[in-house]
């Protein structure tokens, strides 16, 4: 079965009009083999079948290259990476990208390292921590001209957490399920408070049916220097208009 890895994987993104090369499927296999082996000692992910591992993790990573057009050589960062989507996968598609694989899981920071290490992965930095604390810190605040987030948190949440690390003209990217309407109209007003604008909402789906969209938001003034909130204050009072 493994041995067709790289072959089904090339096939299924096809499905959505993405083109993998055969080296970068090779790189993906191993990446696969990386989380199976660590995945017996931290929890990176439940989805145990390889097609849906593909789907779900991959070629969701990937949509985001699909879907929005990524300059040349600018700089990422992807906060609450996990196991390092869709940072990664992006990553092994675009080596021309500068990415900052973000987690405040010790573990999997650990598991991180070791994996761009093993893919042989350059100018990939991974930094344990907390969102609220790094986003503070002017070595990374408004220093990245894009932020991906793909957790489960609330948007009005991942955009205290995520808009402070994005430069002026840049753009935060939050990955979210197929029907993103109501935490958006949560967040309104909030956008503003953080020197965001919605941009766009771009819908789509993968290969087995499963609808997805990305919500696109501009920075357009700098984010005030009250936020982020310190640690578990945005999870637990999230910001929005009354």
């Amino acid at each position: 079965m493994k041995n067709n890895f790289k072959k089904k994987l090339i096939e299924i993104a096809r499905w959505v009009n993405i083109e993998i090369e055969e080296n970068n499927a090779a790189k993906y296999e191993q990446y696969r083999n990386e989380i199976e082996i660590w995945n017996k000692k931290v929890n990176l992910t439940s989805v145990k079948d390889e097609e849906e591992f593909m789907v779900k993790h991959i070629i969701d990573s990937l949509m985001v290259l699909k879907m929005i057009e990524i300059p040349f050589g600018v700089k990422i960062i992807d906060i609450g990476t996990g196991a390092g989507f869709p940072g990664i996968p992006i990553k092994i598609s675009r080596r021309d990208l500068e990415i900052y694989l973000l987690d405040s899981n010790k573990k999997k920071t650990i598991f991180l390292e070791n994996t761009i290490k093993n893919l042989g992965l350059k100018e990939t930095y991974v930094l344990c921590g907390r969102a609220e604390n790094y986003g503070k810190n002017m070595q990374f605040r408004e220093k990245y001209d894009y932020a991906f987030a793909r957790a489960v948190s609330a948007l009005n949440v991942l955009l205290e957490l995520c808009l402070p690390f994005v430069k002026l003209g840049g753009f935060f990217v939050a990955l979210k399920g197929k029907e993103p309407e109501e935490e958006i109209v949560q967040s309104r007003g909030v956008f503003e408070i953080l020197g965001g604008r919605l941009e766009d909402v771009i819908y789509y789906e993968l290969p087995i049916g499963i609808k997805r969209s990305l919500v696109v938001v501009e920075k357009v003034g700098k984010t005030p220097i009250e936020y982020p909130r310190r640690e578990g204050i945005p999870e637990k009072k999230p910001l929005f208009m009354k």
